[in-house]
């Protein structure tokens, strides 16, 4: 429903829709790491859950110049592994073999772009920076030179960190396209979706 409002510009029914179910997972605790105890399906299902709706959050108070629902002092929830379903069993997690590209690892690259994202809307363009000059009737933004730079170093590490197959470049991207097609139909038809 979410995807379907946000491309069909349905922005502020949308918005609705992910402050409810952000709501819901703040409820259920899944912005807070999980105890060992529970089950790694369950515990990796949570994070999933928790960092897709982050996500979709973020868009849009982005796009709306809203403020972020959760501040990130406020979430301990670790990425998801990188690893695809058929790893993660009730009882164990096991080991991707060698050679194999996860899905995940791509979601996982895109949450932490996202996550940028949130520090600009946060530190670039936040409401309380809004300056009216009473003379001119105008509007601006007082922006740190300092928290620019730190985004744009952000940036830099953030690429410098993606993996290999991530990377832009001919070798790269057909080892990702042979991945996504091959678990296209796995995370159609299985419970651990992300």
């Amino acid at each position: 429903m979410i995807m379907f409002l946000q491309s069909s510009a349905s922005m502020s029914t949308c918005h609705s829709y992910i402050s409810a179910a952000m709501a819901a997972s703040l409820q259920m605790g899944l912005h807070r790491s999980q105890p060992e105890t529970m089950n790694p399906i369950e515990r990796e299902t949570r994070k999933r859950i928790f960092w897709t709706i982050r996500t979709l959050d973020t868009y849009i108070v982005a796009i709306l110049g809203l403020p972020r629902t959760i501040g990130d002092d406020d979430i301990d929830q670790e990425m998801p592994l990188e690893l695809d379903d058929q790893y993660i069993t009730r009882e164990t997690i096991l080991s991707m073999p060698d050679g194999q590209i996860s899905v995940i690892a791509g979601a996982n690259a895109h949450t932490n772009l996202i996550q940028i994202l949130g520090k600009i809307v946060t530190d670039v363009y936040p409401t309380k920076r809004i300056q009216t000059e009473a003379s001119k009737n105008t509007r601006a933004y007082v922006v740190s030179d300092a928290k620019v730079r730190e985004v744009e170093r952000d940036l830099q590490h953030w690429a410098k960190n993606l993996p290999m197959h991530l990377r832009p470049g001919a070798d790269s991207s057909k080892g990702l396209l042979r991945c996504i097609s091959n678990e296209s139909s796995t995370l159609l038809i299985n419970p651990l979706i992300y």
